[in-house]
């Protein structure tokens, strides 16, 4: 018969072994979670960039307007 330290023991291998079958699943979405992350971040920066410059132009335009 099993005991609770048994039961215990058998649980624990079960969770190491789910858990390094996990890390090995998740590994190429965690590397492409981050080079997402990096893209939008890229992209992010690209577009506050252009919206800045394009405030200016507008600023200038509306001065030459006097509007």
């Amino acid at each position: 018969m099993l005991t609770k330290s048994d039961l215990q023991q058998i649980g624990n291998l079960i969770d190491k072994s789910l858990d390094k079958k996990l890390d090995i699943k998740l590994k190429p979405i965690r590397k492409d979670l981050g080079y997402l992350r990096k893209t939008v971040d890229i992209l992010i920066d690209r577009t506050d960039r252009e919206d800045m410059s394009l405030k200016k132009r507008v600023v200038k335009i509306e001065e030459h307007l006097q509007i």
